[in-house]
Formats: structure tokens, sequence, C-alpha cells
């Protein structure tokens, strides 16, 4: 891993007199995977919405690729490559998976400019790195199936698999295991792993087992503010967050 690819220097949001996020600073670096944890109601899906430009911050400034987005739209920023999936997956109904991911990769190269989209059908140039994205996070074998007849956990794949087709590089990842059973989590977690090192990704999830084994690196958000960052096995060791977070050694 080289330097940080992610930056966020002082951010804060509040709703009123309720400071959601207090004074943030995170690094993630290019290649990491970070993952955000924190009670519920700490702020991190808040804190993916200002990064990802679905909301807007009250102060600070958010630095990508060593560009300043603070002010970008959400879709300026999704075209330099910043993704964010939701917790509540969101697809086309009646498209394939096969057709979804070769639609997002029609909408990266055309930067998302819709009035441009051609026929994929019969296109080599989307139906090769469709094929390959769909290896690559186990969809394969579900290429001709509609999206909406996806089991959830496909479902969550066929959402970073449209991400990825459309160019992203960094993935904001928003509790890609939620609703799912043990054994659909531990597959998604091998294929995020799978990522790593390809795709930069900044995770937010509960599931402790999976963060600890996948992370490179950890921040513990409480009360809007980070109260650590560093390596899996510093943060098992911190006292503030045994402290902070749930107050035993049972979550690790």
């Amino acid at each position: 891993m080289t330097g940080p690819v992610l930056e966020l220097n002082k951010v804060a949001k509040a709703y009123g007199g309720l400071r959601v996020c207090d004074d943030v600073d995170l690094s993630v670096r290019t290649g990491e995977l970070h993952a955000l944890i924190g009670p519920n109601g700490a702020g991190k899906t808040t804190l993916l919405d200002l990064i990802s430009g679905l909301l807007s911050l009250d102060q600070g400034r958010i630095y990508f690729c060593g560009r300043d987005i603070t002010r970008k739209p959400l879709h300026k920023r999704a075209r330099l490559g910043l993704a964010r999936s939701f917790q509540i997956t969101s697809l086309f109904p009646g498209f394939t998976v096969r057709k979804t991911i070769e639609l997002a990769v029609q909408a990266g190269e055309d930067k998302g400019l819709f009035a441009s989209w051609r026929r994929a059908d019969g296109d080599e140039c989307l139906q090769s790195p469709a094929r390959r994205i769909m290896e690559q996070l186990g969809l394969a074998g579900r290429a001709d199936i509609r999206a909406e007849n996806l089991a959830h956990g496909e479902q969550r794949l066929l959402e970073m698999a449209m991400a990825l087709a459309a160019g992203a590089s960094f993935l904001l990842l928003d509790e890609p295991m939620a609703g799912m059973g043990p054994g659909s989590a531990r597959e998604l977690s091998r294929l995020i792993k799978a990522l790593k090192g390809k795709t930069t990704i900044l995770l937010v999830e509960h599931d402790m087992e999976a963060v600890f084994a996948l992370a490179d690196r950890i921040s513990v958000l409480v009360q809007g503010r980070i109260i650590a960052t560093g390596r899996p096995e510093e943060i098992r060791a911190n006292d503030e967050v045994q402290a902070a977070y749930l107050g035993s050694k049972c979550w690790f």
C-alpha cells in the first residue's frame, strides 16, 4: 500500500444541536481495506453519506486522489471512481445479471451519459469485462437470472459488481452482510477478501469476526468521533475502545 487515496480533515455534520460527526480525521490508503466500526448511532452511515456526496458537510474538507471533492456532487464523485453501496440493495428489476453488469460497463465508458448508450447485445467490448467481473464475484453461474430473483446475498454481490463494472476504484460498503445467514456472510467475506489490493475499500460492518479477518486497519467511531485507528491487533488491545464500545472483549 502507498499513500492515502481518501483523506478527511476535521469533517463535521450536525442536525440542530446534535453533532453526528465531530471533527473527524480519517485517511484510507490506496489498496487498503479499512473498516469503520462503532456502536449503533455512532455516525458511521452519516460519514459514508458525507464521503459519497449524498450529504453536504458543515465543516472540514474531503480529498480523493489528491483532489478536493468537498463541494463536488455525488455524480461527479462517482465519475472519479468513488462508489457507494447501501444497506438496502437497489437494482434494476427485469434485467438479468449479465445485462445489468454490461450496462454498468457501458455507463462507465460513457461517463454516465445515458443518451449515448448503445445496444450491449453482441458487443464484445461490453461482454468481456462483464464476464470477468461476474467470474471475479462468483456470479457467472447466475448470469441469466433476473436481478429480483437472486438471493439477498447475491443481490449485494451484484450491486458491488455494478460499481466495479462502472469503473469504481474505491468502494464504500455499508453493512454488506446485513440480513445474511452465516453461510452467505462467509461467502461474501471471502469475495470481499479477494478484492483486497485490487480495489480500495472502506467497510462499515457489525460482523466483528468478518471485520477483524478482513481489515488492514480499523477506525472506531463513537458519538461522532474517531477514538482510535490501527491494525486489528492494536484495536483489540485498546482499552479506550473496550470501554467505549461494548465494555468487554466478548465482541472479538
